[in-house]
């Protein structure tokens, strides 16, 4: 069965500038199967704790081929080029979480909105939402994408 969700995915400069998006954390399997949701105390948005990821639907670049990183699972990447493009944000799959969540980044920072983007960063899904910190450190954009279920 398909069902429609939404998602939140979230890149920007912070996580290439300090090297998280080539943190070896991205490639321990139980994140990748979603059995653990942080990578570590310094991926961060808000300063309340770390991000809750969804890893099995992050987006990494693999030698030049966009991957969720459920499929990485096993997978020797030993001399790859890897690394995270767009973290997916762990939510319930609905709207009305993935906004709390912004609403928590708006109140913490200068962020722009785009209500009705027309480029959808992520490639996937039909994108709803686009935010940009005004620093340039983080973006972030609503999707409603196809979830395969059991």
């Amino acid at each position: 069965m398909i069902d429609r969700m939404h998602a939140l995915y979230a890149w920007g400069n912070f996580i290439r500038e300090v090297g998280l998006d080539r943190d070896p954390g991205w490639l321990d399997p139980a994140l990748l199967a979603g059995d653990r949701s942080t990578l570590n105390e310094s991926l961060t948005i808000v300063d309340d704790g770390p991000l809750v990821i969804d890893g099995p639907h992050t987006i990494f670049d693999v030698d030049g081929e966009r991957v969720e990183g459920r499929t990485l699972i096993g997978r020797d990447l030993t001399g790859a080029d890897w690394r995270v493009v767009y973290i997916r944000v762990a939510t319930d799959g609905t709207r009305k979480h993935a906004r709390r969540i912004m609403a928590e980044v708006e109140e913490a920072g200068d962020i722009d909105t785009e209500k009705n983007p027309t480029r959808n960063w992520v490639g996937i899904g039909k994108i709803v939402t686009a935010w940009e910190d005004s620093h340039g450190q983080w973006d972030f954009a609503l999707l409603k994408v196809k979830e395969s279920k059991g």
